[in-house]
């Protein structure tokens, strides 16, 4: 399979999870030995664990921070090769934690997360000017330590999707358009990495409830809208 000019050896996507294998908030040794044998097992495609764009995000104890990530990063691709490596990059938003960094959690509204019940803050424009270069940043540090490219993440564990789905998306300023943000990011990560790095991107595409959410729907509509932003 060939990605921007890029020839992977295989199909087989291994994608990004919490591993609890980091060393404070770097990609550690531990990391690139298991990362290597998902390669001689098969992998033709490596996304790594997700790692914050922004020190705002401290979703859990060993959450890779990617201004401290290169260095691990070029180590991983060096074992998996001949496998494509690319960078998980994200920023967990609501569905974070304040218990490790101390600070209140951003979101694009102030709606408490299902789950933990804490209430984040919304977040006013020059967080969102940070969220954006954090993403741009995290991304060229990626593809200097020698990535093949960067996956942003827009999944289920993401602010990316809180911004796009009306269960925590209730703004009123221009970010009621909720496909703006992802547009902004995927836009400025693509100048930072160039034409010849692989831009992925994990998109929630149904979150089960379609009075607001995310629906298959309005996902594919999303994609289209973001189509020239790569």
């Amino acid at each position: 399979m060939t990605l921007r000019g890029r020839t992977a050896p295989s199909r087989v996507l291994f994608g990004p999870h919490v591993t609890n294998l980091g060393s404070r908030r770097s990609v550690s040794p531990r990391h690139v030995a298991y990362y290597a044998r998902r390669a001689v097992g098969g992998a033709g495609v490596i996304v790594t664990e997700t790692a914050s764009v922004h020190e705002s995000d401290w979703p859990y104890e060993r959450a890779p921070l990617a201004a401290d990530c290169a260095d691990g990063w070029a180590s991983v691709v060096r074992a998996c090769r001949p496998a494509l490596v690319l960078a998980g990059l994200g920023h967990a938003g609501a569905q974070g934690s304040s218990a490790y960094g101390q600070q209140a959690l951003w979101a694009p509204s102030r709606v408490a997360d299902v789950a933990s019940r804490e209430v984040p803050t919304e977040m006013e424009q020059p967080e969102i000017v940070a969220l954006v270069a954090g993403f741009a940043a995290a991304a060229a540090w990626a593809v200097d330590a020698g990535c093949d490219g960067v996956e942003v993440d827009a999944g289920q564990h993401s602010l990316l999707r809180q911004f796009l789905s009306g269960l925590t998306n209730h703004r009123t300023d221009a970010y009621s358009d909720r496909d703006r943000l992802l547009r902004e990011v995927l836009a400025a990560v693509r100048t930072a990495i160039g034409d010849a790095h692989v831009l992925g991107l994990r998109l929630c595409c149904d979150e089960l409830a379609p009075w607001a959410g995310i629906t298959p729907d309005s996902a594919a509509a999303t994609l289209a809208g973001c189509g020239e932003a790569d």
